[in-house]
């Protein structure tokens, strides 16, 4: 059974979501490093996450930062390795950038330009060799 796209989709999912509980209160910088988000824009995806009061609280940060990381995600295509790259690269551009000390992001990149070779390994032909995976 080939659940390439399955896999690449929870992926591609886990990326986002983990990098935006990572940057939360720093989202701002990001969005601006991948995307030259406007000030309103930025606004935007905060609104409606802010309480009664106008206030968004700093543990709710990470929730427009997944918001602009999903837009910004659909706006890059489906290439789920195009989007994984960009957005490691916007990190980098930081100011004490996060991938220094995360390497979850690197091991992930490793990983979905490992997916085609495991595809094909698992799901080649009976003859062509025996690969263990």
């Amino acid at each position: 059974m080939d659940c390439q796209g399955l896999v690449a989709r929870l992926v591609l999912d886990f990326v986002l979501l983990t990098t935006a509980v990572e940057v939360a209160c720093r989202w701002r910088e990001l969005a601006d490093k991948l995307a030259r988000v406007s000030r309103q824009q930025m606004d935007a995806y905060e609104a409606p996450h802010r309480d009664k009061n106008g206030l968004l609280d700093n543990e709710a940060m990470w929730k427009p930062a997944y918001d602009f990381l999903l837009t910004w995600a659909a706006q890059i295509g489906d290439s789920y390795r195009d989007v994984i790259q960009e957005l490691h690269a916007g990190l980098d551009r930081m100011r004490n950038p996060i991938t220094r000390k995360w390497r979850h992001l690197t091991g992930t990149l490793i990983l979905v330009n490992c997916l085609d070779s495991l595809r094909s390994s698992a799901f080649s032909p009976s003859g062509y060799g025996d690969y263990a995976i």
